[in-house]
């Protein structure tokens, strides 16, 4: 069940979209929306950069009122995006639970070097994050690979609902089950699903195509009757097919596993989750 969900605003271009992902994610089952900016602290934040570059021009003093600047520019605009989005939405702003299934929201800005966002997505039953050209993708590997919780993707546009057409990237092995696992509920409720798998060996279509239908065979017995696909590309990535056939079939979440593995503390991704981090026009709902 998905009945608290933390949205992440940055103070940058995507939180718009990350907060109406957000609402839509929780207007499925009716959850409590906790929006989180975390804000670097200026003085700690200067003093580091002057001991990792000391040929900086700029004394501990002015990094510190630049980075103090431009923190509090992040935060006026990650708050006006939190307002219009209560607004827009008529949302109740409470830090409490009171109506069971009524959507709510609430407010909480951290000033950290700490990342208490990976902290406090432990907490909750689904992540929203954006991506921003202006920020290291990192911070979304970071939570992603290290929260044991789903990460919902929004797109560069708002989306409005989320979870009617969900459309199931499916590649058999435990990521694509965990995925399976944590979008259960969404599942559940979609008004249609679409299985989608790419064989990328013409020699092994025949078993993809037989384990996207045994998929299939088992959503029966939750109440799911899902559509198959599956394609072998000829000139284009698998990654680059999903997300097409994905938009094909009209849905407004793509569910995928998040592949990867840690070595000398640097996680290496995918090729496809590493290309679906990087860009979809749609909500992508991911676990790892």
């Amino acid at each position: 069940m998905i009945r608290t969900i933390l949205a992440l605003p940055t103070g940058f271009g995507s939180d718009k979209p990350v907060l109406d992902a957000a609402v839509a994610a929780a207007k499925i089952e009716g959850a409590h929306i906790e929006c989180l900016h975390t804000r670097i602290d200026a003085v700690e934040t200067a003093a580091w950069v002057r001991a990792l570059a000391p040929q900086r021009r700029e004394s501990l003093r002015e990094l510190t009122e630049k980075i103090t600047r431009e923190e509090q520019a992040r935060s006026q605009h990650a708050q006006a995006a939190f307002r219009d989005a209560c607004t827009r939405h008529s949302l109740s702003v409470m830090d409490e639970p009171k109506k069971p299934g009524e959507v709510s929201i609430s407010w909480k800005e951290v000033p950290t070097l700490q990342n208490e966002a990976l902290h406090r997505a432990r907490f909750h039953d689904m992540v929203v994050m954006g991506r921003d050209p202006e920020l290291s993708r990192e911070r979304i590997i970071n939570v992603l690979m290290g929260a044991g919780r789903p990460v919902l993707l929004a797109p560069p546009t708002s989306a409005e609902k989320i979870g009617r057409i969900v459309a199931l990237a499916w590649k058999e092995g435990s990521g694509a089950a965990r995925a399976l696992m944590a979008s259960s509920s969404i599942l559940c409720r979609a008004d249609r699903v679409v299985i989608l798998s790419v064989s990328e060996d013409a020699g092994n279509e025949e078993a993809t195509r037989a384990s996207a239908a045994q998929l299939a065979k088992q959503f029966l017995w939750h109440g799911i009757r899902a559509e198959v696909l599956v394609e072998h590309p000829v000139s284009e990535s698998a990654s680059k097919r999903i997300k097409e056939m994905a938009y094909n079939c009209g849905a407004d979440l793509l569910v995928t596993g998040a592949y990867g593995h840690s070595r000398l503390r640097e996680f290496v991704l995918g090729g496809v989750t590493s290309d679906v981090l990087a860009d979809c026009a749609i909500p992508v709902l991911m676990f790892h």
